[in-house]
């Protein structure tokens, strides 16, 4: 089931994801881990909107948290438990973002994927993403879809 993050049930299963999926593919691996602590992890969730997949009120298997401004919905996080991977729940978080976006009028929706996460990249290219540019610096893709 998809549901909005509740904090005091989620936010340490959060953290463990992130710890664990996102940040060992990050170019600069001590300031991912350094601004991985779950205080920096809690503020940045708390800037936008979380959906997590959990049953009921247990502990999520998968998150994505967002962004939105003006009309670009910026997808921030993505990370589903590698025990519960391939049974589509990432796919039913990217539609439940971008129905969240639609919903607050936003015309496309931008992410960033590390270059070393070739997974996450064909991914998000099956969803409709494609590459609009490329920071070598930084080692990530900036993608984009429509969401008309």
């Amino acid at each position: 089931m998809i549901r909005k993050r509740l904090p005091s049930v989620d936010d340490r299963s959060i953290h463990r994801l992130v710890v664990d999926q996102l940040v060992p593919f990050s170019k600069f691996k001590r300031a991912a881990n350094a601004s991985a602590t779950f205080t920096e992890i809690k503020k940045r969730l708390n800037q936008g909107t979380t959906f997590v997949v959990a049953k009921g009120l247990r502990a999520p298997v998968g998150f994505i948290s967002l962004l939105h401004k003006s009309k670009v919905l910026f997808i921030d996080m993505l990370a589903v438990d590698p025990r519960t991977q391939s049974r589509g729940w990432g796919k039913e978080l990217m539609r439940a973002a971008e129905e969240f976006g639609r919903a607050r009028g936003c015309h496309h929706a931008e992410l960033f994927v590390d270059d070393s996460n070739p997974k996450a990249l064909q991914f998000y290219m099956g969803r409709g993403y494609s590459t609009e540019q490329y920071f070598p610096d930084l080692g990530c893709y900036r993608m984009s879809k429509p969401l008309h």
